[in-house]
Parts: C-alpha cells; structure tokens; sequence
C-alpha cells in the first residue's frame, strides 16, 4: 500500500502536470454536464491545469490500472476486478479525460453511473494528456519509436511548449518487414496504409507521431526532414465524422505529390504502447508495493 497522496506528488513532479493548461477540454463537455461532474471532481481539477488527480477516491492504494481511454468496458472491468478483490484502493492512470470514438462522434466524457460506480469502490483517476505526449523521459511517441527500433532520434512537431513527435533511422529494410514490425509494436491485427505509393524501395528514416496528430502540415514536416515513412495514430484520410473533412483533401494532395508513405494505426493503438510497455517499469521503479495493471480495448477502432 501507499498514500494517494505521495504517489500523485511523485507523480505531478515526474510529468510537470502543472505546466500544461488543458483546460479547454471542457469544451468536449455536453451542455449541463460540468455542473454534474464537479461533484466528483477532485477539488482544484476544474479550475486547474486538466491534468492530475481528477478523481479523488482513495486514500490508500496497492494497485494502478494503465489506460488510454476511460471507454465503458474498460471501466466496467476495472470496477468488476476491483469489487471482487473488496475495493482497498486503486488508481487509474489514464491518458486522456474522456473516452474516444475513433469511428463515431470523438470525445464521450464518462456517465455519471460509472462516476457513482468509481466513487463507490474507492477508484481515483489521474489523467496525463500532454505531459505524457512530451515528456523527455517517458511520451507517447518515443515509446513507440523505441518499440519500432529507431535509432538517431529527433523531437518534431511542436505542440505544449514541447514535442510530441520524433523521427529516426533504421537500416534499410523493406515497406513489408517494416509494416509487419508496425503491427506487432502496436498490437494490431492489420493496419492502414491505403495511400502507400513508394513501397517498392526501403525503408530508412521514420517519422513518429501517435494519437491525432497526423494533421496534413506534420506529414508534410516530416517530408521537409527527409522521412521517407511516417507512422501515424489516426487514419485522417478515412473514417466518418464531418469534423475529419479539413483535413481529408488536403492530405490526399499531399500525399499524392510527396514521396512520403503513412502508415496508419489507430489513435488508442499508438498510444497504448506506452502505457503497456513503458509505464509498468516506472511505477516498479518508482513506487515498489503498487502493482500496475494495463487493461486495452478490445476494438482498437472503436
């Protein structure tokens, strides 16, 4: 067991969550929503940075669940395992404050019934957006570069006051073996890669950048630096939603006359890796007693 309250201090100092304004979340809020929601909210959430303790349930705690979203059945099975063992105390260490439908609406904060459901068995919630995606030690994004084996590794894509991208070398190797190594790093049954145009010659310098990010301006970044892949979270070319149209034509042209090949995997998919490869070793190391667990999602495309 340990004390909330000196994790969440090492925890806060490790990743400088207050440094990161991201408080514009609310805006994924429906109308009525917050007011429900501040009273489960750790005090200070709202008003603060975004980022920290957003759910303060527990006082004491012997185990952390490692999540990107706070999707319904990722919860629903925390809870379940946290009933059957009597509810002592535990964490969620999420990515972001609300679930994601990569193939439906976007942004879905939590319902209030899992809210009551985390409150009732003694979970808390810590949330770290941004200060996970650009940290030095620990991101998203070198968490996967490092699974893909990339060497010579630079920081691009300014976003936060930091990175959160990075592109590196391997050697010469071919678009099959690497797209193979893709899927693997990111436990994918298959990925996206319709607009490939250049896969007969190797693989060498790659670009990384995990999530949403792949906007047409940071592939047409990681051209100007000589990438000749570019590894993405979201697939921006595909998928319903009109808020996706921005982008869409403006990456098909660019993909169309640039010698670049994007690879897409899936906004959860690329950012799980960190929290199942990564993050167990940091809470070992940094908070012995306190058993990391990460749980996925079954459909990474959801």
């Amino acid at each position: 067991m340990i004390k909330q309250a000196e994790l969440v201090a090492r925890l806060d100092t490790f990743f400088n969550v207050a440094a990161f304004d991201e408080s514009s979340g609310r805006r994924f809020f429906p109308a009525g929503y917050e007011s429900m929601f501040e009273h489960f909210a750790a005090p200070g959430f709202l008003t603060g940075s975004w980022n920290g303790l957003m759910l303060d349930n527990a006082k004491d705690l012997d185990r952390v669940y490692l999540i990107v979203f706070p999707a319904q059945s990722v919860l629903d099975e925390i809870i379940a395992r946290e009933v059957e063992r009597g509810a002592p105390g535990a964490m969620i260490f999420c990515h972001h404050v609300c679930d994601y439908r990569e193939s439906g609406p976007g942004f879905v904060p939590m319902p209030e019934v899992q809210l009551e459901e985390l409150k009732e068995h003694h979970i808390s919630y810590y949330v770290c957006h941004a200060p996970l995606d650009v940290n030095k030690e620990i991101s998203t994004a070198s968490a996967l570069a490092d699974m893909l084996k990339l060497g010579d590794q630079e920081r691009f894509v300014s976003y936060m006051g930091g990175f959160a991208g990075l592109h590196g070398k391997i050697n010469a190797m071919g678009f099959n073996d690497f797209a193979r190594r893709v899927a693997e790093a990111t436990a994918l049954p298959l990925l996206r890669y319709d607009a490939i145009r250049h896969n007969g010659r190797p693989v060498q310098h790659v670009a990384v950048v995990t999530g949403g990010r792949a906007e047409p301006e940071v592939i047409r970044e990681a051209a100007n630096l000589g990438c000749d892949t570019f590894v993405a979270g979201e697939w921006w070319l595909f998928g319903p939603g009109e808020w996706r149209v921005s982008h869409r034509e403006e990456a098909r042209i660019l993909l169309t006359d640039s010698s670049i090949n994007l690879i897409g995997t899936s906004h959860y998919a690329s950012e799980a890796v960190v929290m199942r490869a990564v993050m167990p070793d940091w809470f070992y190391g940094f908070t012995p007693g306190v058993e990391p667990i990460f749980v996925g999602q079954a459909d990474p495309w959801r």
